[in-house]
């Protein structure tokens, strides 16, 4: 009998993957991929594993997940068959595991290496060479309105596929034409942050260079208000919604300016760090008192649909909706009451809303700041996004 590489009580745990169902070789598979790109690899496994991927949660052994295969496919699943899968997500990296560890440590020494932040989606979500890059942009653009002669201080716009919806960064950037020297705060959802901020200290690589990190004002955080700041997590390497935000900033004001790119964690990692928090949101109001420093969010608003688990398809109702919640946000966001802003957010929670966190931010900056000012709402659009399924977001800015 072949000699097991895991104890018989070993009890497999499946790390948090994108699910990827594609056809490889001519039959159905998953692709399994890493969301924090610990591991660049898309690793294929059959569909009809799917069940077995499902039992690895840390409650069931080799024994159990033995048992469960051999009542899927009725006849009898040898053990060494079993460890033979648990073996080869364990070496790709999958499984909770101290390979896992091992590979999350050279990971983290690479990035750490790096000496920018370098395009992630470029190829992709838009031209990496900066003369297609500069058409992309001028072509998005174009489908918005003219630009306001008062750029606002905080702009809102989404982190979306740039295509899916263009009139929504169009609205968004045609209005938000800085002067030279402007220090911009980029706050984007940390999709899978698990912190309650993490501030990117490396400069930022767009197909029209490098964009500047702004040393002055993270010297400020670090040093004046001895603020941990969870630098350059690698939650940073693969997320989009700075990244989408960082090619219309660089496009439009070229390079003069500077950024201090923010991931904002989940809700609760806000309420779990109080102080931290408290301390943080002090810290970049006062960073807003000055008047050539403006902010950006990166966010979309309700996930609706199949795609997102939800037991429906999308319909012009749930439309109408989505887009009466996200102007209620925003308003609340900008006019209303901590607790008032908080109380719909509870109500807002079977929405889906992303960038639930990195408004609440905001809403307490500008209780900090006391600021008094107009929010314009631009456009809104519920877009597409899979079969049955659509998200919404919002340009809007809030000028003071």
């Amino acid at each position: 009998m072949m000699e097991l590489e895991y104890p018989l009580d070993y009890k497999p745990i499946l790390r948090y993957v994108d699910v990827i169902p594609a056809e490889h070789e001519g039959q159905p598979v998953f692709f399994l991929r890493d969301p924090l790109g610990f591991i660049d690899e898309l690793v294929v496994v059959p569909q009809y594993l799917a069940f077995l991927l499902a039992l690895m949660n840390g409650q069931n052994d080799l024994r159990d997940l033995q048992s469960e295969a051999t009542k899927q496919f009725g006849q009898m699943v040898p053990l060494e068959e079993v460890v033979k899968i648990v073996k080869f997500l364990d070496e790709k990296g999958l499984l909770w595991s101290k390979t896992f560890e091992e590979i999350k440590e050279k990971a983290y020494s690479k990035w750490f290496s790096y000496p920018f932040r370098a395009m992630a989606h470029a190829n992709s979500a838009y031209p990496l060479s900066a003369a297609e890059a500069k058409f992309f942009v001028e072509d998005i653009l174009k489908l918005g309105s003219s630009e306001s002669a008062n750029p606002p201080k905080i702009l809102i716009a989404p982190h979306i596929d740039i295509k899916a919806a263009a009139r929504s960064y169009a609205e968004s950037y045609n209005r938000f034409k800085l002067p030279p020297g402007a220090r911009i705060i980029i706050l984007g959802v940390g999709h899978h942050l698990d912190l309650p901020f993490s501030v990117l200290t490396k400069d930022i690589a767009t197909p029209f260079g490098l964009i500047k990190n702004d040393r002055g004002g993270l010297f400020f955080l670090t040093n004046s208000k001895k603020i941990e700041v969870f630098p350059d997590h690698i939650a940073h390497r693969l997320e989009h919604s700075i990244e989408f935000q960082a090619l219309f900033l660089h496009y439009l004001l070229k390079d003069q300016f500077m950024v201090l790119p923010v991931l904002v964690g989940p809700m609760p990692t806000l309420f779990e760090n109080p102080e931290l928090t408290n301390r943080f949101v002090e810290g970049l109001a006062q960073l807003m008192e000055d008047e050539h420093t403006y902010l950006v969010l990166g966010i979309d608003f309700c996930h609706l649909g199949l795609r997102y688990g939800d037991p429906f398809e999308v319909s012009e109702e749930h439309a109408q909706i989505a887009l009466e919640n996200d102007k209620a946000l925003l308003q609340l966001t900008f006019d209303g009451t901590k607790e008032e802003f908080l109380e719909k957010a509870k109500q807002t929670l079977p929405l889906k809303v992303c960038g639930l966190s990195t408004l609440y931010l905001t809403k307490l900056i500008m209780e900090k700041l006391g600021a008094k000012g107009k929010l314009d709402l631009y456009h809104q659009e519920f877009v597409p996004f899979g079969q049955g399924s659509a998200v919404s977001v919002s340009s809007a800015g809030y000028v003071v």
